[in-house]
């Protein structure tokens, strides 16, 4: 036992050393994790803006898609942060965003939440999930921040042990520690199956929409723009939407979606191609928010 123990040591320390880490991966067949983005490296600094002491009185969160539309606008001094993030950080990964920005902003007067269906339909899974909708958020203490239910989904899906900071240092250091979690997990647990595709979001958009009326913002909530390859997938979670208090509260929210070709993609969900441009964005932005061209962006 000893010496299995000391055999299985030996690579372990060599992958948690920045010297020997490319070496380790190569002995263990776990060179395709060396460079795997866990999240941790892409979302923290997007935290870290959000909880910057820099005077912003707005914040527009929301996926990547979003963060097409909007990033461009928090590069001038005009009172706006963004902080669009990759979508599998999920509804919790931006309501903890957006409960950063507030605790550090108490002059803040609006958040502006850009979400496309699919992303806020989004559950704990095996593909992305942990590495960036839990992750990111351990390593910087605001998984606190979530409501006891959604810790226990959590669990169930990539255990409580790797809900720890301690858990997550180790995976993020180590590609081996990477490939030995996220293989076991796939072969052993499922993804959090929702009651209803929106049951997350409903919890975090309500508790996002509560907290801001408790420290007088105005909340904004709106879908970012879809290609038409979604068009029918966005319409097949029509049934569940009207069933929250969402729909009641939003109820043009699928209405409202802003469709443009899918041979404007090059990835059937982005702006590609030469659509991938501020002229397009700004026509976008004109069309499908109103309510923020008039508030907001015709003022920058």
């Amino acid at each position: 036992m000893v010496l299995l123990s000391g055999l299985f040591m030996v690579p372990e320390l060599l992958s948690l050393d920045d010297g020997t880490k490319a070496l380790s991966a190569k002995l263990t067949n776990s060179e395709d994790f060396l460079e795997m983005n866990t999240g941790i490296r892409s979302i923290c600094p997007v935290i870290e803006r959000a909880g910057a002491e820099d005077g912003a009185t707005v914040l527009i969160i929301g996926d990547s898609i979003a963060g097409q539309l909007f990033n461009r606008l928090g590069d001038n001094d005009n009172g706006v942060t963004v902080c669009c993030a990759n979508a599998a950080i999920n509804i919790t990964g931006q309501y903890m965003l957006a409960k950063t920005f507030l605790d550090s902003h108490p002059e803040a007067t609006d958040i502006w939440l850009f979400m496309h269906p699919l992303t806020l339909t989004r559950t704990y899974d095996m593909n992305l999930g942990y590495g960036y909708s839990v992750m990111p958020f351990v390593e910087t203490g605001l998984i606190d921040e979530l409501d006891s239910n959604t810790i226990d989904q959590m669990a169930s899906v990539y255990g409580r042990i790797a809900l720890s900071r301690e858990a997550v240092d180790l995976i993020e250091r180590s590609p081996l520690n990477r490939k030995l979690f996220l293989n076991y997990i796939m072969m052993h647990n499922e993804e959090y199956h929702q009651s209803n595709a929106y049951e997350i979001s409903e919890q975090y958009i309500l508790k996002l929409r509560d907290l801001c009326d408790e420290r007088g913002v105005a909340f904004h909530f709106y879908s970012s723009p879809s290609t038409e390859y979604y068009r029918e997938s966005n319409e097949d979670t029509r049934a569940d939407f009207e069933m929250t208090a969402l729909y009641e509260l939003y109820p043009d929210y699928l209405d409202s979606i802003y469709y443009f070709p899918t041979e404007w993609s090059e990835d059937m969900t982005h702006f590609g191609y030469e659509y991938a441009s501020e002229d397009v964005y700004d026509e976008v932005i004109r069309d499908a928010y109103e309510d923020f061209n008039s508030e907001i962006y015709s003022y920058m």
